[in-house]
């Protein structure tokens, strides 16, 4: 039996690497913690997925745990590249303030394994000021709680010119974000992003936008349409 068959793997670590990887693992699911707060509170009207916040959370603990395992080895960085090309990512985020979020926990990650934590406290703490600052910089965030309307009309009886007046009535803000034709072109669907004055109201809206000669069919979703960019 040689020496090294008695050893343990903590004997193969040196003394002085095992305070500063917990350190960085500390500091990143604490920093990782205080990202996927933010990110909740850069989006107080719409509903984000758990699994979103759990993982701007634990997003930064993986990419520590990997930058310190590859340390300086370039074999180990193909290695990694070679097992993770096996696994494939098809979810889809909402906007673009949610990519940017994960960019931001992932560099969170980043700095901390690569032993800057400095960079990583920093980082996190200019991105916080730059979301408060985005949310009471004027014109960044209308006014109201997001709303995405569908409706469907009758293509040569109404259009936007009769349903504009009264979205203007009930919104801070509204837009046209597309425009389908159905039925070989004998329906129109046309699909708004609006921002309520209150909440309240979306009954009555429905319910006048229905009233409208030539509306078949009216369909409202909470949150922001999917694919529209922003942080509000």
């Amino acid at each position: 039996m040689t020496p090294l068959d008695n050893l343990t793997l903590l004997d193969m670590v040196p003394d002085e690497s095992l305070p500063a990887t917990m350190t960085a693992l500390v500091a990143a699911f604490l920093l990782g913690l205080l990202v996927s707060w933010l990110h909740r509170f850069s989006v107080p009207h719409r509903m984000v997925p758990i699994s979103l916040r759990a993982s701007l959370a634990m997003l930064p603990v993986v990419s520590t745990m990997v930058l310190i395992v590859i340390g300086d080895s370039l074999a180990r960085s193909f290695a990694l590249v070679g097992a993770l090309a096996i696994v494939r990512f098809r979810t889809r985020l909402r906007t673009t303030w949610y990519i940017t979020f994960v960019f931001l926990s992932l560099a969170v990650g980043i700095g901390c394994g690569v032993g800057r934590l400095e960079v990583a406290i920093g980082g996190t703490l200019v991105a916080l000021l730059a979301t408060l600052a985005i949310g009471v910089l004027p014109g960044t965030r209308p006014q109201g709680n997001a709303k995405v309307v569908r409706c469907d009309v009758a293509a040569w009886q109404c259009g936007d010119a009769q349903l504009g007046p009264i979205l203007a009535r009930f919104t801070s803000h509204h837009s046209m974000t597309s425009t389908r034709s159905l039925r070989f072109g004998e329906t129109l669907s046309l699909t708004y992003q609006i921002y309520l004055n209150d909440d309240t109201q979306l009954e009555e809206l429905v319910r006048e936008l229905a009233a409208v000669e030539g509306v078949a069919r009216i369909v409202a979703l909470a949150g922001e349409q999917e694919g529209e960019d922003g942080a509000g």
